[in-house]
């Protein structure tokens, strides 16, 4: 599948699934393909097509169920039709807002992390701080990063977060990768995720908390200054 330029695979997904709707292909109450199938069909990775399907399960466009997989809403037509156009229109946040929300709803979910962490928390969060390091100086960079904060996320046992923090990686990534964001290697930000995992080990909440607006603090600072001349997706 050719791209438009500016157009995410996640947002692909979404547009084709919108499209199937709209043309009677797709009805409320069926099932949508499985997910390699659907990757396969329109050339995308498997996981743009797992972040599709989470951002409308987030809009309530899509259920999840074990045994009959992921399922169309039993709405009406319009009323999807507009739940998907308004998942869709998250594509047009600029970088700066997007950057503030992560930063919000991470700071609480490491604050979290530090007071519900269990010992196999860490061991996940050790993990990925693993990868994420023998990562550092590949094309995997970023996406390793974004799992480490993921895992720390996941250790403050509140889904909710977790998931919404989810929903707006894959917008974020967007941005990193048009503005060569954290494209340089540094020491300190090895420093900064070595201190978040000792601080949560730790159970220290401030200071987790305090660490993160380090940690974040040229990239806030970056999406500032940039959002005058980017303010939205193209």
């Amino acid at each position: 599948m050719n791209y438009a330029p500016g157009i995410s695979q996640v947002e692909e997904v979404l547009k084709y699934i919108k499209e199937q709707l709209y043309s009677g292909r797709l009805q409320p109450g069926e099932r949508l393909p499985a997910e390699r199938r659907l990757a396969e069909k329109l050339g995308v990775g498997r996981a743009h097509v797992r972040a599709a399907f989470q951002k409308l399960e987030f809009y309530g466009i899509v259920q999840t169920f074990p045994q009959s997989g992921t399922v169309v809403a039993r709405e009406t037509m319009q009323v999807l039709e507009r739940m998907i156009t308004d998942a869709l229109q998250i594509q047009q946040y600029d970088f700066a807002s997007l950057v503030y929300v992560r930063e919000l709803l991470e700071s609480e979910a490491l604050r979290l992390c530090a007071r519900n962490r269990t010992e196999e928390d860490l061991a996940v969060i050790e993990e990925a701080l693993a990868v994420c390091e023998a990562s550092f100086y590949s094309d995997e960079r970023v996406p390793k990063d974004f799992a480490y904060h993921q895992a720390l996320a996941r250790g403050a046992h509140n889904p909710v977060i977790a998931s919404l923090l989810l929903v707006i990686t894959p917008d974020v990534l967007r941005y990193y990768q048009r503005y060569s964001v954290c494209s340089v290697p540094s020491d300190e930000v090895c420093f900064e995720h070595r201190e978040l995992l000792r601080l949560v080990r730790e159970r220290n909440e401030e200071e987790c908390v305090a660490m993160l607006h380090r940690h974040l603090r040229s990239l806030r600072e970056f999406s500032l200054a940039n959002n005058q001349e980017n303010h939205f997706l193209e």
